[in-house]
């Protein structure tokens, strides 16, 4: 039996890697690794405590440099932190949820008025229209129609926040299981989980912070603001291919395949659970709003 000589944990013959903490198995197994072991215990309950100033470490360097310190990453990250940054990750969607909810309210006078303006060009481009100006007291009517609108919006924020949580978490156990059978299918290769799952969840960090920028350049442009989601998207699959390859020494042209498919189908999943969150809080916030209107009414 082998044991790891960073942490102690025993290897089972043929892992290329560490399932404690991901160290890449270096030196054939002997018997001399029996004592070796044994003496590293103290040093495996030492690497398991959480080290939150490593954790935050961690998250800041695999946002600066996504394929380097992810590597790194894969191969030196223990339970505990990979357990605690899932967490943080997690909860990190669910508020830029509840953000990305505040943003388009806020701008919604913009919305509409771009909206009735592109509604007003379409029209008078097939003869139903003279102009597609507005007075300036026109504005000044719809600004306050809007702001009586919003006034009476109620906002699921509990239900949002845990439905975009529940996004990141679909998304990344998707994505792991779906690479992960790929590897086992196609290839010869001998895939550990957990490092497996360590690769797809440092990938996921270019999207979080893509998805920061987005939010603040959507306030100025909302083209922008998809743009950066897609860069985002780009470069964490970009990530993963490359941190899956070179960790788990699978082909290029096979590691391509599988992550891009595997990709396609968790952005489909994703899609389609959006789309049933959406339409469940519309229904919710439209039916609150009503509400709330028909209360103002019975008020005068």
């Amino acid at each position: 039996m082998a044991y790891c000589g960073n942490c102690g944990s025993k290897i089972e013959e043929g892992d290329l890697f560490c399932e404690n903490c991901g160290t890449r198995v270096t030196q054939a197994p002997n018997q001399n690794n029996e004592t070796i072991g044994q003496d590293y215990q103290p040093v495996k309950s030492i690497k398991n405590t959480s080290n939150y100033a490593e954790i935050i470490n961690i998250l800041k360097n695999s946002a600066l440099s996504p394929v380097t310190c992810g590597k790194q990453f894969v191969v030196k990250a223990a339970k505990n932190e990979v357990i605690i940054i899932t967490l943080i990750l997690t909860i990190l969607q669910g508020i830029l949820g509840i953000w990305r909810v505040n943003e388009i309210v806020s701008n919604l006078q913009n919305i509409v008025l771009n909206f009735l303006r592109n509604l007003s060009s379409l029209t008078s481009l097939f003869g139903q229209g003279s102009s597609s100006s507005f007075s300036s007291s026109d504005l000044d009517s719809m600004y306050k129609s809007i702001d009586q609108f919003k006034s009476l919006i109620t906002i699921p924020y509990g239900k949002i926040f845990i439905q975009n949580c529940a996004l990141n978490l679909i998304g990344i156990f998707v994505l792991f299981i779906l690479i992960y059978l790929g590897i086992n299918i196609l290839t010869q290769v001998r895939c550990t989980p957990f490092i497996l799952f360590k690769a797809v969840l440092v990938s996921t960090l270019p999207i979080l912070i893509c998805e920061i920028i987005s939010i603040l350049c959507s306030y100025f442009s909302l083209y922008l603001g998809v743009a950066f989601v897609a860069l985002g998207f780009i470069i964490s699959i970009a990530t993963l291919t490359i941190i899956v390859r070179e960790c788990l020494q699978i082909k290029e042209n096979l590691c391509v395949l599988i992550v891009s498919i595997s990709a396609l189908i968790s952005s489909i999943v994703l899609v389609i659970a959006l789309h049933n969150f959406i339409s469940s809080d519309l229904s919710q916030i439209i039916t609150s709003t009503i509400n709330s209107f028909k209360n103002s009414l019975f008020k005068y």
